[in-house]
């Protein structure tokens, strides 16, 4: 199949645009969405998000910071692509990526580039964003890496397996400002610490971590992004 050979809205892609049971959600105000893209780029170029039938909306996908929200219908995926030119030369929406959508009216959506393109595709992974579920002096960490990732973070211990994610709330250290955070991966069938650090903990800010493996070194890294909610 060509690279850019069309979606052209198949039987899949019309699934997506089918709403989304909400019990006790208000479907007129639709949902809040921001986009956080992974590898970190400078300045990457914003990508297509299907809203309806035919119907696409262009969306910023930073890598530094949230984007601003966007107001879109409750749908039941999220897909995100871009429109190219079909074999007939015709406007067509190439599909990038997708992901069940979460019933949240406001949602945070990861997207993880598989390669140097975006025709590579992205793993599209959707975070509850409403106050209480991700706020200030919350860690999410992401585990972009091809290694489970265990953690120990203001005494709260966790295990991120590749592609999955997890929040945390660490508890601040004795000084009420600070904590630490140590990180291993499973190395040989043994935890080996990668990264040990004193790490600020603001309660009208909260972190993105991203792990992963820097591609020309190989060596375990990791990313982050700071976003103040007040």
């Amino acid at each position: 199949m060509h690279p850019l050979r069309a979606l052209a809205l198949s039987a899949a892609a019309l699934a997506a645009l089918i709403p989304a049971a909400c019990p006790g959600q208000d479907s007129p105000g639709g949902v809040a969405l921001q986009f956080l893209s992974f590898p970190k780029a400078v300045d990457p170029a914003p990508l297509e998000l299907l809203v309806g039938e035919g119907k696409t909306i262009e969306v910023e996908i930073p890598t530094n910071e949230l984007s601003k929200a966007y107001r879109v219908p409750q749908l039941g995926a999220w897909v995100v692509g871009q429109t190219v030119d079909g074999p007939d030369g015709k406007p067509v929406f190439q599909e990038y990526g997708r992901a069940r959508a979460l019933t949240s009216p406001s949602q945070l959506i990861l997207l993880v580039r598989k390669g140097a393109g975006y025709s590579d595709g992205f793993d599209v992974l959707p975070v509850d964003n409403r106050v209480g579920r991700f706020d200030g002096g919350k860690f999410l960490f992401m585990n972009a890496a091809k290694v489970d990732i265990a953690g120990e973070v203001g005494g709260e211990k966790f295990v991120v397996p590749p592609g999955r994610h997890i929040i945390v709330a660490p508890k601040a250290g004795p000084n009420g400002r600070t904590f630490h955070a140590l990180f291993y991966f499973r190395g040989e069938d043994r935890a080996k610490p990668f990264f040990s650090s004193t790490w600020p903990l603001t309660r009208n800010a909260r972190a993105l971590v991203f792990f992963y493996h820097d591609p020309a070194t190989k060596r375990l890294r990791l990313h982050t992004i700071r976003d103040f909610t007040e």
